[in-house]
Order: structure tokens, then sequence, then C-alpha cells
């Protein structure tokens, strides 16, 4: 029954009770203060009504037949989800247990008979204003989830939308917020090699999410400019420190892929166990390594406990490595149990390797959980172990002097090399290396002064503590701007410098990286030496001279090492390479395909390099 002129915009007020006498009192004063009314007369009728029209205001009688008052406001409030439309008792019951038995029943206030007018209508008056008030933070909460989504969108697009090989390499996410507190980032590195991160931060929402944009802007940035993986987690981690509150923390894992050399090099700090995987010709893994947690999150100290360094593991292109939060193995279902480590690895294991296996791993979880409601954000990064040689082909095609593949024989590149320090030229070697007219050597004494000079010399420890890639590579884009050919330069000074380095300084042998595994042992005792360097030294200098269309910069690098032959060492690569014997020595021939020309004096201890490219092209 709805009593009172129709007035659209005025609100609707329910009056539930069995009085017809009641009703109608009740529905003169709320017309009086602009309600439309309408009237049921038991309470199970009463919950219907509320269900069709939604009323703004409802009015209660307590002894009602079929069902009562206590119980039809514990319905209505039940189906309200959350709306507020103020449930007033109206009894003749003026005893503390009524009054006990309304609230816990969801009554929002309570109108004992007798009661005059004056009184009902400043009852009605208070009563409204909370409901307005109420309105008005809902529309103000549905404008700022509106306000969240499109910035958490515009967030997510900022970092997300940057990561490298988002086609190869599998991200899956699931929010328990608008916001999350997982980031997941993924970066090249100018020499290839592919850097990946996970985070998690503290809790979820909104709070947690505040440090991902200056994380993955120092990520990627330093990515970018050739810092070494240590490098990067020691600044984010000073970085959090410094920006963020004492309660809010990043656990990450931090993984570098270098699928050339066979190694993956892994820190992580607070996230679960990280998996390398296995694979066989039937796309069935195996669990093949499981990296824990090595060091607290970051952003807790001021500086990376001492002596903690990342794990280096052998690794084959068929391999995959898997990240997870804790989101996902303390997923819960209805029952309180966590998905766990045990399902996890057997999820694992039964996969099938040919498909995504964090899609995989996400299916099921939500299998698992059935529908519960998700208590933290899961994130989920299933990385593919052969994607540095794509990362080299995609870093330097933009070049037009380097369209090539480190995988191509001896026989398709030029070599060009001048040894001073016998003053002659093995033409068997010479006649190998220049399979193309374009052999030049550059007289480095002749050429015009340069336009502006650069040099760093690092002694002893400092060795082991700086890398001066970065610092070389930001003083040439800070004079000459950004451009594509730097990719190339960069990849010149971190084979010079890592070459004098290890086997001028450090006196390793090459022969150790015959071998993914190899490669772990060098790396091992390339460590080893390095926290017990004192000694030795390594000068690099630049010069940028200007072409008529680009520019040729020089390079030399000067170490204290004993020096080697390098004619010898020239030849004994190529054959290697020819024959593919060995996975070392690639460096090298990736070196003399990038420059203009190349040679070594002081028995291998100087190296000079000239590169060149040009303006136009570039």
């Amino acid at each position: 029954m709805l009593l009172g002129p129709i007035i659209y915009d005025s609100k609707l007020a329910l009056v539930v009770d069995d009085s017809k006498m009641q009703c109608m009192m009740l529905s003169v004063l709320l017309q009086e203060e602009g309600y439309r009314v309408i009237i049921a007369h038991d309470g199970a009728c009463g919950v219907a009504m509320y269900i069709e029209h939604q009323p703004d205001l409802v009015l209660m009688d307590i002894n009602m037949p079929i069902m009562n008052g206590y119980e039809a406001a514990r319905q209505i409030k039940k189906i309200s989800h959350g709306s507020l439309a103020p449930l007033i008792f109206i009894t003749s019951m003026d005893t503390d247990q009524a009054f006990i038995e309304s609230v816990d029943a969801g009554g929002d206030s309570i109108l004992v008979r007798p009661f005059t007018p004056a009184v009902f209508k400043a009852k009605i008056k208070a009563i409204q204003r909370v409901s307005d008030l109420y309105s008005q933070i809902k529309i103000l909460q549905q404008e700022q989830q509106k306000d969240e989504e499109l910035a958490e969108q515009l967030l997510t697009g900022v970092i997300g939308a940057r990561n490298y090989a988002k086609d190869k390499i599998g991200i899956v996410k699931k929010s328990a917020a608008i916001f999350s507190g997982d980031i997941q980032l993924t970066a090249l590195c100018p020499n290839g090699d592919v850097y990946i991160l996970l985070g998690d931060f503290t809790g979820h929402g909104l709070r947690s999410s505040i440090g991902a944009i200056p994380l993955a802007e120092t990520f990627r940035t330093m990515t970018k400019k050739g810092f070494l993986l240590n490098e990067i987690i020691k600044q984010i981690n000073y970085q959090l420190y410094d920006l963020l509150p004492a309660d809010l923390f990043l656990a990450a894992c931090f993984v570098r892929v270098s699928s050339n050399t066979g190694s993956a090099k892994i820190f992580n700090a607070g996230l679960p166990d990280t998996y390398i995987l296995s694979c066989d010709q039937l796309n069935k893994g195996q669990i093949k390594y499981k990296i824990g947690s090595i060091h607290p999150p970051l952003g807790i100290l001021p500086e990376l406990l001492p002596k903690t360094k990342a794990g280096i593991y052998a690794i084959e292109k068929s391999d995959r490595i898997i990240l997870i939060s804790d989101g996902v193995i303390e997923a819960r279902n209805s029952a309180k149990e966590m998905y766990d480590i045990d399902r996890l690895e057997q999820c694992i294991i039964d996969s099938d390797f040919s498909q995504n296996i964090a899609v995989l791993i996400m299916q099921s979880v939500n299998e698992f959980c059935q529908g519960n409601s998700q208590e933290d954000d899961i994130s989920i990064i299933d990385v593919p172990c052969n994607l540095e040689q794509e990362a080299i082909i995609a870093t330097n095609n933009n070049n037009d002097k380097n369209d090539y593949s480190i995988e191509e024989t001896i026989d398709q590149t030029t070599i060009n090399e001048k040894i001073t320090d016998d003053k002659t030229i093995d033409d068997n070697i010479l006649a190998e290396h220049s399979a193309s007219d374009d052999f030049t050597v550059v007289d480095f004494d002749l050429l015009a002064p340069p336009v502006w000079f650069w040099q760093l010399s690092l002694y002893g420890e400092r060795l082991g503590q700086v890398n001066p890639i970065p610092l070389a590579m930001n003083q040439i884009q800070a004079i000459e701007g950004s451009g594509e050919h730097w990719h190339s330069l960069y990849t010149i000074l971190t084979e010079l410098f890592i070459n004098a380095l290890d086997h001028g300084v450090l006196e390793l042998s090459s022969e150790l990286k015959n071998s993914p595994q190899g490669f772990v042992e060098y790396f091992t005792i390339r460590e080893q030496r390095l926290a017990k360097l004192i000694d030795g030294f390594i000068d690099i200098q630049l010069s940028y001279h200007l072409l008529d269309s680009g520019g040729r910069m020089v390079i030399k690098v000067k170490d204290s090492g004993k020096g080697f032959d390098s004619l010898k060492a020239f030849k004994n690569n190529s054959i290697s390479l020819i024959e593919k014997k060995t996975l070392s020595g690639r460096g090298l021939e990736l070196v003399n395909q990038l420059t203009e020309t190349i040679e070594y004096q002081d028995n291998g201890t100087l190296v000079k390099a000239s590169y060149v490219w040009d303006q136009n092209n570039s």
C-alpha cells in the first residue's frame, strides 16, 4: 500500500505494524515531513516490500504475526548490502531488554509510545541527518574508488607497459585490493642480459604501492645504463630505506639471465623460494634448484648485509625460472587450509612445460581456494632461459654497422688488429679474420686532437667495488646525448674492462668457461679473488673525435696484469668459435665485430680500440 501524493524526488518510508491505526498515524506524520509512505502489516510482508521498493527509512513494530520485528530487521539489514536505510523500532515496551534486543537486531534507534508528534518529527530529522551523511560518504567512496581504479590502471600501465619481452616472460598477478603491493619488472641490459624483479611491499592496497614508481624507475634506469645486479640491489635498498616509513619495506627477488654464458644470478631477499626448472623432451619438468631467501627484505637496513652475495647457477636454454610472492603459498580455501609449498611444487612437476607455467600455477591456486576471499596479492613470473640471444640481436640490430649474431662463424666477420709489440702482423691470422675488403688500420698517433677526453683509474680493492662502465656511459651521454649506437659502445667497454680485470689483474683462465657448470666455478673463483684484491690497477681512457657525419671514440684500457700472446689468443679463439668447442671467447669476437680497429700493446696489457658510427644512420 502506497500512501501520500506521488512526488518522485521525495524520500520513501516503509511502515511495518499490524495495527492499522498506528500505520495511519505514522503515515500522516511522515507525509508532513515530506515522505512517501508504503505499509506492511507483518514482518514477512515488510521484508518483501523492502526488497521491492528499497525505502529510505523503515519504522518497525516489534510484536507482529507471522514474523516479529526483530527477525524482520535482521533480514532487512542482511540484504541491505551495507547501504543505510535507517530502521527505527516503534514499541510500547519501555525496558532495557527491549532496547538491547532492538540494537542486536540491527535497529538504528528506538521510539517508545506514547510520544508527541514533535518528538516523533525530531527523531526522524535526527536519524535522517545520519542517513544523509552516510549517503554523502557513500558517494565520496564511490568517487574515490573510481579515482583509485583509474590511478591503478595508469600505474599498471606506466610500470607494466615498459617491461621487456612481455610476449616471452609469463607474468600473472591477482590483487587483493584495487592497488597491489606486488610489482613485476623486466628490463634489458645493454650487453644482452635480462634482469627480472619480483617485489612484494608490506601489506596490500594503496599504501603498499607508493614505492612502486621510484622502484621501477631505479631498476630500469640502472639496468639500461649497465649497472651490475648487486649495484642495482644496493641502490634500491638505500632508496627504499630513505624514502619509505619504517613499517613499509620490500621483499624481493632479483634475477639476471645470461643464457649465452649458461648462468643465472639470483638474489632473494624475503620472498618464498625461487625455482630453476629443467625440462625434458616430453615437456615435463623437474626442480633443478631451489633458491631461498638470503637477506632480509629491502628497506629495513640502511645497507645490505656484508658478505651477502647473489648466487650463480648453471642453466640450459630449455630451463625455466619461477618466481612467486607469498600470496601464492598462503592462499586459503574455505576450510582455512593454505595452498602451501608442497601443492606448489607438485603443480610445477605435473605441469606441461610447453605452456605458461605461471598461468597453470594460478589455475591450481584458484581451484584450491574455490572462490574463498583473497587475503594477499598474488604474483607469479615464468622466465624462459633462452632470452639473452634474442636480447643481443634486438639490442644491436638498431645499429647499421652491427647487424650480426654472435653465433656467426669467424669467416663471416671482419677483425681488424694491429700488434705493435712485434711490429708485425701474422698474415695467416689476418687472412682468417679479413673476409671482406673493408679491412683498415687506424694509426692512433695521426688522429686529430679529440674534442673531449675522459679518464678513470681504479686501484686495488676499488676494482671489486666500482663498476666504471655506467660512469663512462653517463659521461658520454651527458656530453653527446642519447643514441642507439651507444649500446654497441657499452658492449665494447664492458668486454674490454672485464677482460682486463678477469684475465689481467685477477689472472683467471678462460678455460674454466668451457661449460655452463664451468661458468659457475669461474664466477665463484672471481668473487673470491676480488674479495682479497689489494694490488693491481686498470686505467680507462676515452677520447672523442668528430667526423663529417658521426664520430669516432678511441678507447684505451691498460691493466697491471702479466699480459698474454695476443696473436696466439686470437688464433685459438677463432678455431674454438668455428668448431664450437667452448663457450668462452664470444665476448672478444663480439668486440672485434663492433670495432673499426683493435690493437694490443705492451704484451697484451694495453688494448686500443676505435669505434665509429654514422650519425645519419644511428
